[in-house]
């Protein structure tokens, strides 16, 4: 996203007005009508149509746009302004209601460019602690999550539909794959077969992996002497497939499909795809309407910023940012535990890197932690992934005596 856009957005996150905390108390939408404030808000002032509901504690907005990305690819300067106005509404519903909200997401995604998708999350107490002084606005820009991406959902089923449709069209684009949808392509006569969805699943795996747990019915009519076959596979018999999907691989995203039946040399075997599809973690929250699939927690919402403060701590101190690049970084909560996970290059060798590196972001953390007044954890781990990488691990008590200088990190890092 380019920098004007970003200092657009960053603009309109800011509440209203600090002088309005005098109504703080004041009650303007109450919990009953805290989804239809938001649409009536949009449409009367903004002329805008949203859809929004609420899972728990955490309020979802979804706004579609025509245009939300530009011939680069980059967030629209319309389109930045219909976000900064359901962003405004949001804030002045949150700020007005007796609902005891805490978390917000507002989604805008591109009804022209599949998956295309901006995705604003803030926690509703930061809104409170800006307008009282209590943050910095640089601070709270630094709290909000920012994703400008191409869901892997959605980029993801469109891929699967387009692929099934090319199938029953029998298209040249789909010849070398039929193999894999087994057996209808191995038993039945050329141009029989017809596969129809009847339903599909799907989780994110990663940041461009989706998981797709397809069921379908198909049809198709029996090759000469395959006709024993239709006990076994009667015409719109029940199967199944997992397809994984990355998008980083477009314009030829499929990367893997397994279907229900195979054939293992001797007889035909069956695979439980719908076990294997619930054994992978789905660590998107948004769904394919555009709403939050599950209600936040702090947790999640605080491995999420710290991942990303990460990047912003090497990129803002000059120098770190001289001497160290941030290749990635990733937040997970695993019960208790923080985990965070990073990749930190440097151009130039030095004994002392991992310290500076492990230290920064435990001070990161710790800061993080303090401030938000958080202990509901029990420990922080963290993951060099780089080949050779250290692994670190703090307990809860540990993190607070380093953050107070009363741990040293020479005494944390293995050797």
């Amino acid at each position: 996203m380019n920098t004007r856009r970003l200092i657009l957005l960053f603009a309109f996150l800011l509440p209203v007005s600090i002088s309005s905390c005098d109504n703080a108390a004041k009650v303007t939408y109450s919990k009953e009508k805290v989804e239809q404030s938001v649409i009536e808000l949009c449409k009367k002032e903004y002329k805008l149509d949203v859809e929004a509901e609420i899972k728990g504690s955490t309020l979802g907005v979804y706004i579609p746009i025509e245009g939300l990305v530009d011939a680069e690819l980059k967030l629209d300067q319309s389109a930045g302004e219909k976000i900064e106005d359901v962003a405004l509404s949001i804030h002045r519903v949150t700020m007005s209601t007796d609902k005891p909200l805490k978390f917000y997401v507002l989604t805008a995604r591109d009804t022209k460019t599949m998956g295309a998708e901006f995705v604003l999350t803030g926690f509703v107490y930061d809104v409170v602690r800006v307008r009282l002084l209590d943050i910095s606005r640089g601070e709270y820009h630094k709290r909000i999550l920012r994703d400008f991406r191409f869901n892997p959902i959605m980029a993801g089923q469109s891929k699967i539909e387009e692929l099934f449709n090319a199938l029953n069209e029998d298209s040249p684009l789909a010849q070398n794959i039929k193999p894999i949808f087994y057996p209808i392509y191995t038993i039945g006569e050329k141009g029989s077969q017809k596969i129809e969805i009847v339903g599909i699943d799907s989780k994110e795996i990663s940041a461009q992996e989706s998981l797709f747990y397809v069921k379908t019915k198909e049809h198709y009519a029996p090759l000469p002497g395959f006709d024993v076959y239709k006990a076994l596979f009667p015409q719109g018999f029940d199967n199944e497939y997992l397809i994984l999907i990355n998008i980083a691989m477009f314009p030829d995203p499929v990367k893997e499909i397994v279907s229900k039946y195979f054939y293992s040399g001797t007889e035909i075997r069956q695979r439980d795809l719908k076990k294997t599809f619930d054994q992978y973690n789905d660590i998107g929250y948004i769904g394919i309407d555009g709403l939050p699939k599950r209600d936040l927690d702090e947790r999640w919402f605080l491995s999420q910023q710290i991942a990303r403060r990460i990047k912003m701590v090497f990129a803002e101190d000059k120098r770190l940012k001289e001497r160290f690049t941030v290749q990635a970084s990733d937040g997970a909560i695993d019960n208790k535990i923080f985990r965070l996970s990073f990749s930190v290059a440097s151009n130039e060798l030095s004994d002392k890197n991992d310290e500076i590196i492990f230290s920064e972001i435990l001070k990161l953390a710790g800061w993080v932690f303090h401030r938000y007044s958080f202990e509901d954890f029990e420990g922080i781990e963290l993951i060099d992934t780089r080949p050779g990488g250290k692994k670190v691990f703090l307990s809860k008590h540990d993190l607070e005596r380093f953050r107070r200088n009363k741990l040293k990190i020479s005494a944390i890092l293995p050797e």
